[in-house]
């Protein structure tokens, strides 16, 4: 059985909404068919920046007029960047969602989808027209990267910790006992604080 069929069979026993925030949309639900390993933040990160180098090709090979010895070494060179780029965001944003415990979110899909297309469209049209200024292909290229990092931020990395927590036997919606001892602690404290100042007013 693997890694996947572990956590998935224990889904049963969360409720419906449970569930729907861990399964959500169909990209996350096609990145939890991997197994938790290589669905790590970091390699999601770096899955993206590969797809980004590949959609680059066409206009680095555009803007050299297709001559291999001129985009060749700095498209290599700003793939390589951007993938290391992409994968340590990755790994930060697991961190932080380690640190803050926060919940996945719904990134809108308008942000997901429509922005590469949108920066590929932007800059290819700033290297085809010469009057067109050069932060258009800076917005371009923003526009096309950014997504990435964001759906991990607040959709992934969230959901990962998740499932991981799942994999782990501990059920991440639940109080442990622990919590719940230092939450009676806390009332007994606020209890004995109330009653002391009742009897010394």
């Amino acid at each position: 059985m693997t890694s996947n069929d572990n956590w998935k069979g224990r889904l049963d026993e969360l409720s419906i909404e449970d569930r729907l925030l861990i399964e959500g949309g169909n990209l996350s639900a096609r990145f939890s068919k991997l197994p938790l390993t290589l669905s790590h933040p970091v390699f999601i990160g770096a899955f993206y920046g590969f797809l980004l180098s590949i959609v680059l090709l066409l206009p680095f090979g555009y803007d050299s007029e297709w001559e291999i010895s001129k985009w060749a070494i700095s498209w290599f060179l700003y793939s390589s960047l951007l993938l290391l780029m992409l994968s340590l965001l990755g790994g930060l944003s697991s961190q932080i969602v380690k640190l803050t415990k926060r919940m996945p979110v719904a990134v809108p899909r308008i942000v997901i989808y429509l922005a590469p297309f949108l920066g590929l469209i932007i800059l290819t049209f700033s290297i085809g027209i010469s009057i067109v200024p050069n932060w258009m292909k800076d917005l371009g290229l923003i526009l096309m990267i950014f997504p990435g990092p964001v759906y991990i931020q607040l959709s992934w990395a969230p959901r990962w910790r998740l499932l991981e927590l799942i994999e782990q036997n501990v059920n991440p919606f639940e109080k442990t006992d622990k919590n719940i001892h230092e939450a009676d602690l806390e009332l007994e404290e606020i209890v004995e604080t109330f009653s002391e100042e009742s009897d010394n007013p």
